[in-house]
């Protein structure tokens, strides 16, 4: 049976053709290997990106709050000058008198 089976592949030229499939068969495979390499590649990638905008974002929430409080701090030290420049000046007058030099 496996006698005529060869026979008859070999007659109708299905042998190069088993070939040739086989052969289109392995790179498929190799093709799809090389696919899942990629995606691999890609997926660890995006995962490092967004591990790095998270950084990023973490870090100019960090920022952002480091200002706010140096404003904060600025502003109150900016009032508390004011408040003293107030208080010293308080009972205070400006006289002027201006005198003329004869030469």
């Amino acid at each position: 049976m496996e006698f005529i089976k060869t026979k008859l592949i070999a007659l109708l030229g299905l042998s190069d053709l088993r070939k040739c499939l086989l052969a289109e068969i392995n790179q498929l495979r190799d093709d799809l290997e090389y696919l899942e390499s990629q995606y691999e590649d890609t997926k660890y990638l995006a995962e490092d990106l967004e591990s790095s905008i998270t950084d990023v974002s973490d870090k100019t929430d960090s920022l952002e709050t480091i200002i706010e409080d140096y404003k904060d701090e600025l502003s109150g030290d900016i009032q508390l000058a004011v408040d003293d420049f107030n208080q010293m000046r308080e009972g205070y007058v400006l006289d002027v008198k201006l005198t003329r030099e004869v030469y």
